[in-house]
């Protein structure tokens, strides 16, 4: 081979090492892949209690806007009844852009008590709406602040790593309004998933009370959650990964 074909060769090889390493291909590699379905235990004091499912659906357009659709969904075991028993789903539109949530829908079973809650994410304002049965609807209206978050939305905006950027400010939604967040990275912990152990990133949310482990490697999976509340802390842990064909 002469010396300008070698040179050709080289060239064109540390090309396509630039285009790899492009913004652009880093952040095609870090999508959210629809199909994607997460799928949790639930656990209270240490006890296994219920379980949890976070499904990427796909990409729709909503009041002309692209967003990304997440289904959440949540039950407590049948063995628990006597106790209590919960079940909770979730329909959530994410921009496209900004993993920030537009819409919400919640629907919560709670002993036997349902209600619905929604949330329409506007540029200016934010409304809630809740529905619960022989009850009127209650409404609710807070001024817009951005980015602004809720908690089934915090997990996906926080896989994008926002902290390597400098980004660890951000708003979320109590039942006060939105509130002003300083996410903290605690660092590293080696914790056991799925079948095995591997050391895993820990952010932790002040406001919302909510920390979350993510794995070091893409796409940023969200290993364990924990949400403190007051009944207690509530852990769902990763047990399983799988791909659905989206609907």
């Amino acid at each position: 081979m002469s010396k300008a074909r070698r040179r050709l060769g080289t060239v064109l090889f540390i090309l396509l090492l630039l285009l790899g390493s492009s913004p652009a291909a880093r952040n095609r590699e870090k999508e959210l892949t629809a199909g994607e379905t997460l799928e949790y235990q639930v656990f209270v004091k240490g006890l296994p209690v219920g379980e949890q499912t976070l499904r990427i659906v796909g990409e729709k357009v909503y009041q002309d806007r692209p967003v990304l659709e997440i289904r959440m969904s949540m039950r407590s075991y049948p063995a628990f009844a006597f106790l209590f028993s919960y079940e909770e789903d979730n329909l959530l539109y994410l921009d496209m852009t900004t993993k920030t949530p537009v819409y919400l829908r919640k629907i919560i079973n709670e002993n036997g008590d349902r209600r619905e809650e929604e949330y329409h994410f506007g540029a200016e304002t934010v409304e809630k709406r809740v529905v619960s049965a022989g009850r009127e609807p209650r409404l609710w209206q807070y001024a817009g602040k951005h980015p602004l978050l809720e908690s089934l939305s915090l997990v996906y905006y926080l896989r994008q790593r926002p902290w390597r950027r400098g980004e660890n400010q951000f708003y979320y939604l109590t039942s006060r309004g939105p509130e002003a967040v300083t996410c903290k990275l605690q660092g590293t912990e080696r914790i056991r998933v799925l079948s095995g152990y591997q050391q895993a990133e820990v952010v932790h949310d002040p406001v919302s009370q909510v920390t979350i482990w993510f794995s070091l490697d893409e796409p940023v999976y969200p290993l364990r959650i924990k949400a403190n509340g007051n009944a207690g802390a509530i852990t769902a842990r990763l047990v399983k990964i799988g791909f659905e064909p989206g609907d």
